[in-house]
């Protein structure tokens, strides 16, 4: 398949891009990082990602968009505040509607654990960090990142992580129905769930999934 990877050049876009060239699909990167340097054999689209001329161009020919976009923040200290905190539902509307004029049906995105109705499923002590830590300005955004997505009437599954880690692939990521204790994934892992769901049907949208804390 010909897969389009946005926020390629962060950790988990990293993972992405790596693990689709191992199991042999074509890659388009698109990045905003102007020094980014990808994988042999990789395409990289360097550009605006709210955009919707440049990402037409980009994503032309390919089958599925995979995001691994987020917000950047210099902590996650209560006083920290993403840099461009609209940037999220700004690019994903942009990607939404560059995917349609390309005839592309099925989009993947990373979202977190905690956001929308998956916060009742969190622990108490998860609840608290996200309430008393930057993610409180973190996790609105990508509310309404998940909202562009799932609204957009393409074939989408937004995965919803915990913890994340620079772990191995391990294999060993699963669906749950809420986390326990200090549940954590590899970004490894969540690049491989991700790839497994390329022709899956969804049955789930917005699956919290983890390896561990379950």
């Amino acid at each position: 398949m010909k897969l389009a990877i946005l926020g390629a050049s962060g950790a988990c876009g990293t993972q992405l891009v790596q693990q689709s060239v191992t199991r042999g699909h074509e890659v388009v990167a698109i990045v905003r990082s102007a020094d980014w340097a990808a994988p042999a054999g990789v395409t990289v689209k360097r550009g605006d990602l709210t955009d919707v001329a440049f990402l037409t161009d980009a994503l032309s020919g390919c089958d599925v968009v995979l995001s691994a976009l987020g917000l950047r923040m210099k902590g996650i200290a209560p006083w920290h505040r993403p840099a461009a905190p609209e940037f999220l539902v700004k690019s994903t509307k942009a990607i939404v509607e560059a995917a349609k004029k390309n005839d592309i049906k099925r989009g993947l995105a990373i979202s977190a654990g905690g956001v929308g109705d998956s916060y009742d499923s969190m622990p108490g002590a998860f609840k608290m960090f996200i309430k008393f830590s930057a993610l409180k300005h973190v996790y609105p955004e990508l509310a309404k990142m998940e909202a562009a997505w799932l609204n957009s009437g393409l074939d989408v599954c937004i995965c919803r992580p915990p913890g994340l880690t620079d772990g191995p692939l391990t294999g060993r990521a699963k669906v749950v129905t809420g986390f326990k204790g200090r549940a954590t994934i590899s970004r490894a892992d969540v690049a491989g769930w991700m790839l497994d769901q390329l022709t899956a049907q969804y049955t789930v949208r917005t699956p919290l999934i983890t390896e561990t804390g379950a």
